[in-house]
């Protein structure tokens, strides 16, 4: 008899407690939605900030190079062959950045993502660091070394250019510098809940701006 009863309370118990937890669920849902954060809020308001930020903005500077090498000018005649050679030490350095009023943002249920328009050589220079010249003939160099530097500076800069052979580490620097900024300009609103994601532009989104 005892046990009868000691199972009969037992089972009492226990269908109350599941009755409690029933009854108790949609406040408990209700709790536990108000301690989460408003995720659709926040990207809605910080994605209006920020594009706000983009648009008011200038070009940002994601990364500096330089790099030094050696270019060689021949000069030709007709029957003689070469009569003279130019041989120059330089060294490129260059400034990369993107216009950040290129930027094109959209808002995702769980993340902001933006497209980033192609970088571009924001301020490149070249500088002659050893000159030698082979002449065989009097004046027979027939390019000074101002020009043979220029020719030389479109070339390097078109190194760094997209679709160069510096693409991959260009892209990885580009995103770096570009959250860096953003996340400074929100870091007053605290904590973020969500994630942002990069992608890359085309270059007609710079042809588009150059014919508004």
């Amino acid at each position: 008899m005892k046990r009868t009863g000691k199972w009969i309370a037992s089972l009492v118990s226990k269908v109350a407690v599941v009755l409690l937890v029933i009854l108790l669920l949609p406040f408990a849902k209700e709790l536990f939605t108000g301690l989460l954060p408003d995720i659709h809020g926040e990207i809605s308001t910080q994605s209006r900030i920020l594009e706000q930020k983009l648009k008011s903005s200038k070009r940002l500077e994601v990364t500096t190079v330089e790099e030094e090498g050696m270019l060689e000018s021949k000069t030709s005649v007709i029957l003689l062959g070469t009569v003279g050679k130019t041989y120059i030490r330089y060294r490129y350095s260059a400034s990369i950045g993107v216009d950040l009023s290129l930027v094109e943002l959209s808002a995702e249920e769980d993340r902001i993502v933006f497209t980033i328009p192609p970088w571009e050589v924001l301020q490149d220079g070249i500088e002659a660091l050893d000159v030698r010249r082979l002449d065989f003939f009097s004046h027979a160099i027939d390019k000074s070394t101002e020009q043979l530097l220029a020719e030389q500076k479109a070339l390097c800069r078109e190194q760094f250019s997209v679709g160069g052979e510096h693409d991959e580490a260009l892209w990885a620097d580009t995103t770096r510098a570009f959250e860096e900024t953003i996340c400074e300009w929100l870091e007053t609103y605290g904590d973020r809940h969500y994630r942002f994601e990069f992608l890359r532009g085309t270059e007609s989104m710079q042809h588009t701006e150059k014919e508004r």
